[in-house]
């Protein structure tokens, strides 16, 4: 399976910052460029004006619920625990998606690329952030999308995707042990395995989140190394005022030597 995860998106970006992936035009053939304009590929510019979002065409990747397991694509297919896959780190994704109620809608994505955008947008319908979403009044959901690719077969590509803060934290989990400090993977990205852990949830029934356990790294595309990610801004948090000290013996006061643990 050939995977095409972000390259609608990184062939428009790169048309619109006149990047090194918009093909080069013959000299001869240079057309004149009017003012206040630039040359740009037109099928990433058209993909650009109409917002073309189909980042992958593939197999996606899940936890089912039901049976509290990975699987795969629309058959939920099974996927072995002792399967290994590399995380393509640098094309995980971010964002929102509207899943259609009626024939003839289609699914809709709003996302962003996490190495550029870190912090994940407000819902594109409610404005509201992840942690203040109500999902009983809005159509759409926070999404993470990672695409992994086969250590066996570097064809058999597929993207995960999860909607819930598990799949959040997962992700998280792996961005965390990608920028360790003084790592250097040399261009390469984590080697995993895809398992699970299960707890008791509020309606009596299980949750179950995917955990992606690191054995190794190794090069997405086989001898190609990953970009490195440019630095982004953040804004820094002002310091907190001093704590106001308290006086020993006040009313109500406990000593610290008295707090009984």
């Amino acid at each position: 399976m050939q995977d095409n995860y972000g390259d609608e998106t990184k062939r428009a970006a790169a048309a619109e910052t006149g990047g090194a992936d918009v093909p080069a035009v013959a000299k001869a053939d240079t057309p004149t460029v009017p003012p206040g304009h630039k040359l740009v590929d037109p099928f990433a510019h058209y993909a650009t004006i109409v917002g073309g979002d189909a980042f992958f065409n593939g197999d996606y990747a899940k936890i089912d619920q039901e049976h509290h397991g990975w699987v795969r694509g629309r058959e939920k297919e099974p996927i072995g625990a002792t399967e290994a896959f590399v995380a393509k780190m640098h094309e995980a994704r971010h964002g929102h998606i509207k899943f259609p109620k009626n024939d003839g809608e289609s699914v809709e994505h709003c996302t962003a690329l996490i190495m550029e955008h870190p912090e994940l947008p407000p819902c594109p319908a409610c404005g509201n952030i992840a942690d203040e979403h109500d999902d009983k009044r809005c159509d759409w959901r926070s999404a993470v999308y990672l695409p992994l690719r086969s250590v066996t077969d570097p064809s058999d590509v597929m993207c995960f995707t999860g909607n819930g803060l598990g799949a959040r934290r997962a992700v998280a989990q792996l961005c965390r042990i990608y920028a360790r400090e003084g790592a250097d993977h040399q261009g390469k990205s984590p080697t995993i395995l895809l398992e699970t852990r299960s707890f008791k949830n509020n309606a009596g029934g299980r949750t179950t989140w995917p955990v992606f356990k690191l054995i190794g790294w190794d090069y997405f595309t086989p001898g190609v190394p990953a970009p490195q990610p440019w630095p982004v801004a953040v804004a820094i948090a002002p310091p907190s005022p001093p704590a106001t000290p308290r006086k020993r013996g006040a009313v109500g006061d406990i000593d610290d030597d008295e707090i009984p643990f």
